[in-house]
């Protein structure tokens, strides 16, 4: 499934986010001494007394040379804390991506299963005259058919629950969350709070530059005047959208699979019909 391919893609990226914030969190300056400079220029086959910044942490040690400023959020407490707020950026709109894409992969596969049987969301779709027109530039009737269904939900937040759940039920997948939390191991309760938490905390970053608002304290303001953010609870949210994603392909593979099998029953018998008229001829 493509869809779960550019969102797992987009996952990626988040995980060298949060792999970057764990490595360049907490470095302090440092004096290694003079021994230790004349070693690194040998083997950096650089001048003797070359000068260096030298920085360290728990994790890693980082010897820059003096001619290149060392970024001021690498030494500060929380500089590094915006490579967190990039990885709730990436990982929510692989979220959204997510459902819109395996809609626009398998609507058409949905109409040609179901036919008249598919549900009232789908058959009920009304179009405004500019939509309509827009799809006289599409000469395969298949692709048209497709934008049709697809104008129903291209104004809609498709990270919403309710879309999710619509969407799952229209791919013929029941009980969606249930299953999916199945999969994933955690509770239905607990994948409908944490998701809708990420996308929020991604619209106050993409909104807001992820100010507070008014009202909020102080100890839910970091020294930037942002709203204070931690790896755990970023981490936690990220993988569990992840997880989402990639349990939710499988459930979408498996009655996607299934509306393939009737297709290609309905194919076989257009064919045997057709061959069968061949064969008989005129009366």
């Amino acid at each position: 499934m493509q869809a779960k391919e550019l969102a797992l893609q987009n996952f990626a990226i988040a995980a060298h986010l949060l792999d970057l914030h764990q490595l360049l969190t907490g470095f302090k300056t440092f004096d290694p001494g003079k021994d230790f400079e004349l070693a690194l220029c040998s083997k950096m086959e650089m001048t003797p007394g070359t000068a260096f910044h030298h920085t360290r942490s728990e994790r890693a040690l980082c010897s820059v040379k003096a001619s290149i400023p060392l970024p001021s959020c690498l030494l500060a407490d929380g500089g590094m804390d915006f490579l967190l707020r990039q990885a709730i950026l990436v990982s929510a709109a692989a979220l959204e991506s997510f459902v819109w894409d395996v809609l626009r992969e398998n609507a058409l596969t949905v109409i040609k299963a179901k036919g008249r049987k598919t549900n009232d969301t789908i058959r009920n779709i009304t179009l405004t005259l500019d939509d309509y027109l827009s799809l006289e530039d599409y000469e395969d009737p298949d692709i048209r058919l497709q934008q049709i269904i697809l104008k129903r939900f291209e104004r809609g937040a498709l990270y919403d629950l309710d879309k999710v759940t619509e969407i799952a039920t229209k791919l013929g997948v029941k009980d969606f969350w249930k299953e999916i939390s199945r999969r994933i191991g955690t509770s239905q309760e607990d994948l409908k709070q944490k998701l809708p938490s990420l996308i929020t905390r991604r619209n106050q970053i993409a909104h807001r530059a992820d100010r507070p608002d008014d009202e909020a304290s102080a100890e839910n303001i970091d020294r930037y005047g942002l709203r204070v953010i931690f790896f755990p609870w970023t981490n936690t949210h990220v993988q569990l959208a992840r997880s989402f994603i990639t349990a939710s392909a499988e459930v979408f593979e498996q009655s996607v699979d299934q509306m393939k099998l009737i297709i290609a029953r309905k194919e076989e018998q257009k064919l045997a019909q057709e061959t069968l008229r061949n064969v008989s001829g005129p009366a």
